[in-house]
């Protein structure tokens, strides 16, 4: 939601091709249901052979049908008992596939679930295994799907991700967590929670990378969006559409409890809700203000700037000017590293307030 993120073009291919397989399935069964139990044949002839069998894999005969060939025949059932709700849904659901393309077009909302409620759920049964089971799973064969990469799976969303990033959160600012052997310490989030839209799980853009802590501790199925009606869309960031890094100020005050700490604000001054609805999702105010408190925490306010004051004047005690000096270098050096280097923001604002607020104090402690 901070920083911008959109996978590389041969991945959002890619995995488009998987998007739009699963939004076919979603719109025959709701617009042209079979009369019955799905067949094989009824796949081959909707899907083609291969993606035609890779369904009926894991829909299987009656007498061995997996849960996901259950909640294929659910929605048809639902469907053929409900055909003029059926098509709106199904409207519903192509509609909002366009949101990437639509996101600045005034007057554009998702429509579902908000105006199907009684829908979600069997839709959600259809949907989410794409990601659930299968993307985080065995995965989409590259010969089944005719992508033009390698198999489509999390894994290799994750590392697509990875060289724009930076090693940076695009959430948070802060690392976005190492890399190991097998596996990363980051996650795969969905802007648009699957709980609420599963439809929308898997599409290109609503899949983003961000730190563990962000997808599972801050973020978890929270609403930044809210209803992602024409307001709750002008009110949100969105990591590909609106990335917040461009439009917020963070401002440094004196911590009304700790005169020698800080408390962070952030701001939207075009559009003050989109900031607000930012914080609320990611408790990044409090974050963010702990993280600089922490660590100046029996340290003296100097312990960001000291490192630079020893590269500088070679131990050599600064004077005021050069301590003001030091700290405009490195504030500078914060600003243009926006997106490139962790804790950017942060650290641009306390300097900032220290500039302002402790010069003295500073001086005292490399004293």
């Amino acid at each position: 939601m901070l920083h911008e993120r959109k996978l590389p073009q041969l991945e959002a291919k890619d995995l488009t091709r998987i998007y739009v397989v699963k939004l076919k399935l979603l719109t025959w069964l709701l617009k042209s249901p079979p009369p019955g139990q799905i067949t094989q044949a009824e796949l081959i002839g909707k899907f083609g052979n291969k993606v035609g069998n890779w369904f009926w894999k894991r829909i299987r005969k009656p007498a061995t049908r997996t849960a996901f060939g259950n909640a294929v025949d659910a929605l048809s059932l639902k469907a053929r008992t409900n055909m003029s709700s059926a098509a709106l849904v199904a409207a519903a659901l192509k509609h909002d596939a366009r949101f990437h393309s639509k996101w600045d077009v005034a007057g554009y909302e998702l429509e579902f679930p908000r105006l199907y409620p009684d829908w979600l759920e069997v839709i959600k049964a259809v949907a989410e295994p794409f990601y659930d089971l299968w993307l985080t799973g065995s995965g989409f064969a590259t010969a089944d799907f005719r992508l033009k990469g390698s198999e489509m799976n999390r894994d290799r969303i994750m590392k697509a991700f990875r060289p724009e990033s930076m090693g940076i959160c695009g959430y948070c600012d802060g690392s976005l967590g190492d890399v190991g052997t097998k596996v990363e310490a980051n996650d795969c989030d969905h802007f648009f929670p699957k709980s609420i839209w599963p439809h929308l799980a898997i599409h290109p853009a609503n899949l983003f990378v961000s730190c563990k802590d962000c997808n599972e501790v801050w973020k978890l199925d929270k609403t930044p969006m809210g209803k992602a009606d024409i307001q709750g869309l002008a009110e949100t960031y969105h990591p590909q559409l609106r990335a917040g890094a461009t439009h917020i100020a963070v401002t440094a005050t004196q911590s009304a409890t700790t005169p020698r700490q800080i408390k962070l604000s952030i701001t939207d001054s075009t559009v003050p809700r989109r900031a607000i609805t930012l914080v609320e999702a990611l408790d990044i105010e409090a974050r963010w203000t702990n993280d600089i408190n922490e660590k100046m925490d029996g340290k003296g306010v100097s312990v960001f700037v000291a490192k630079a004051v020893r590269d500088s004047r070679r131990n050599q005690s600064p004077s005021l000017a050069d301590l003001e000096e030091i700290i405009d270098s490195d504030i500078d050096w914060h600003r243009s590293e926006r997106g490139k280097s962790e804790r950017s923001f942060r650290l641009e604002a306390a300097l900032q307030y220290q500039r302002t607020n402790h010069l003295a104090d500073i001086l005292a402690d490399l004293s």
